[in-house]
C-alpha cells in the first residue's frame, strides 16, 4: 500500500514490462524491478526502463470496522483513466 496527496491505494507489484516483481528500494524512494530495471515512483507511474505504463491499482475500500480491505480481483490501470475511479483509493 502506499499514501499520496490524501489517498491511500493497494499497488500490484507486478512489472508491466513482463511480469516480474519490483522490489521497494526505500534509499531511492521508488520501485525497482530486478529483471529489466524499470523503475516505479511510490504512487505506481514508471519512470525509468522499459516498462510500458505505471502499476496497476487494486480495489480498495474500508470496512464497517475501519478496516482496510483490498480486492485483489478488481485492478485499476492509469492509462486507461481509471485511477480516478473511487474504488481504487480511500481518502484519508
Amino acid at each position: 500500500m502506499a499514501r499520496d496527496a490524501g489517498k491511500i491505494y493497494a499497488l500490484s507489484t507486478v512489472c508491466t514490462h513482463l511480469g516480474c516483481t519490483p522490489n521497494w528500494l526505500e534509499s531511492d524512494n521508488k520501485f525497482k524491478c530486478p529483471c529489466h530495471g524499470s523503475g516505479f515512483y511510490k504512487t505506481g507511474i514508471n519512470f525509468e526502463g522499459p516498462a510500458p505504463r505505471p502499476l496497476e491499482r487494486f480495489k480498495i475500500t474500508l470496512d464497517d470496522d475501519g478496516e482496510i480491505v483490498v480486492d485483489k480481483t478488481r485492478k485499476f490501470q492509469q492509462e486507461k483513466g481509471e485511477w480516478r475511479d473511487p474504488e481504487s483509493y480511500i481518502t484519508v
